[in-house]
């Protein structure tokens, strides 16, 4: 016999795998009366966003602008971006209004980090 928790669907499945990346991630809050950019350590990435490290306090729905650097290119990826999560001194960003060539570098970014992990 069968545990019911086994036919019940994982509840926090993801739609995209994450891949390790560890690069600088700045994080522009935008909004304020004055725009602050905050340095931090990328942690992870997917193809829906990337999570980072920061001694900072944002509150989840902020807008901003992320930039990093991804090894499938040389120009840092300038993307928008809207915090989702935080525990402690880990946020997670999605990453909003891509344009079809920053969808294919993330994209690209993925797929060359998951041949490295």
């Amino acid at each position: 016999m069968h545990c019911a928790e086994e036919h019940e669907p994982p509840i926090n499945r993801r739609r995209y795998q994450r891949y390790e990346i560890d690069t600088h991630l700045h994080v522009t809050v935008l909004g304020a009366e004055q725009r602050v950019t905050m340095r931090g350590r990328a942690l992870n990435i997917s193809e829906a966003g990337i999570a980072g490290v920061f001694v900072a306090v944002w509150d989840v729905g902020t807008p901003v602008h992320l930039e990093f650097s991804v090894p499938v290119t040389s120009s840092p990826v300038r993307v928008g971006g809207l915090l989702c999560s935080h525990s402690g001194y880990r946020y997670g960003f999605e990453f909003v209004d891509l344009n079809p060539d920053q969808r294919e570098i993330i994209s690209k970014t993925c797929r060359t980090l998951a041949l490295l992990q």
